[in-house]
Order: structure tokens, then C-alpha cells, then sequence
């Protein structure tokens, strides 16, 4: 029989929510790219309900970057979206990347399935495999 305590918890993990932002990084920019996100992840960290983020490369030799965000709540991301903060933050990398549409999801594996769907349209049958940030590819 389940614990009523894991239920609370369970139901208390719905209503958190994880957004991913695509971004392009410019030519010759990738250096500044990783230390401008490190900022923007360390001014996020400032908000109450931010849960934690990183981001990934597509591949070594892509200019496809995935950060991903996650808050406690919508109320909570849409507080750090809408910031005066985060504003300023944004204009800083006008020079370093540009941004598709982000699209919200509130569990990790919705941001898995879409990125699996994206491949899929892309007409790529398996993942490109994912760079660290620290450089050392994950194997695909």
C-alpha cells in the first residue's frame, strides 16, 4: 500500500515546471557563450522557486545550445521570465547568441520527448549526442 507521504510528494513534483531555451551561438563566440549562461543560471539562482538549470551542446560541432531551466511553479518561472533582471541579462547577448521560441514543459520527460520528435522531423534517426560543458561528449 503507498505511503500517504509519497503521495503529497508526488503530487507536490506536478506542479513544477521545466522550460528549455534553444539558442544559436555566433561564430567564434562559444567561450563567451558558456560564461554568459554561467551568469544568467547564477542570476536566475536568486529567484525564490528556482529548482536548478545547466545547458548542453548539441553536438561538438553544432552551434546548438539547450538551456534548461526549472521552477517550482509557473507563477515562479514566469517571475524570472518577466524580470527586469533577467531583461538586462538578455541584452548583454545580443552579440554572443540568438533564441528560438522556448516552449514549457512540466516534467523532464516532456523536454525529452519533444527533443526526440524534433530529431524525427529533422530526418535524424538518432541523437547527435550532447557536449558538457566541460567538453567531454556523452557517448551516443
Amino acid at each position: 500500500m503507498a505511503n500517504v507521504a509519497d503521495g503529497a510528494r508526488a503530487s507536490e513534483l506536478v506542479d513544477d515546471v521545466t522550460t528549455t531555451i534553444v539558442r544559436r551561438v555566433l561564430a567564434g563566440c562559444d567561450s563567451e557563450f558558456a560564461d554568459w549562461i554561467q551568469t544568467g543560471l547564477g542570476l536566475a539562482r536568486l529567484f525564490p522557486g528556482f529548482l536548478g538549470g545547466g545547458w548542453l551542446k548539441e553536438s561538438s560541432v553544432s552551434d546548438v545550445c539547450v538551456i534548461v531551466l526549472k521552477f517550482e511553479t509557473r507563477a515562479a518561472l514566469d517571475n524570472w521570465l518577466t524580470s527586469s533582471l533577467r531583461a538586462g541579462w538578455l541584452r548583454t547577448g545580443r552579440n554572443i547568441a540568438v533564441d528560438t521560441p522556448a516552449e514549457q514543459v512540466s516534467r523532464m520527460e516532456g523536454m525529452f520527448k519533444r527533443l526526440g520528435s524534433d530529431l524525427r522531423n529533422n530526418g535524424q534517426v538518432e541523437s547527435p549526442g550532447i557536449i558538457a560543458p566541460d567538453g567531454i561528449p556523452s557517448p551516443k
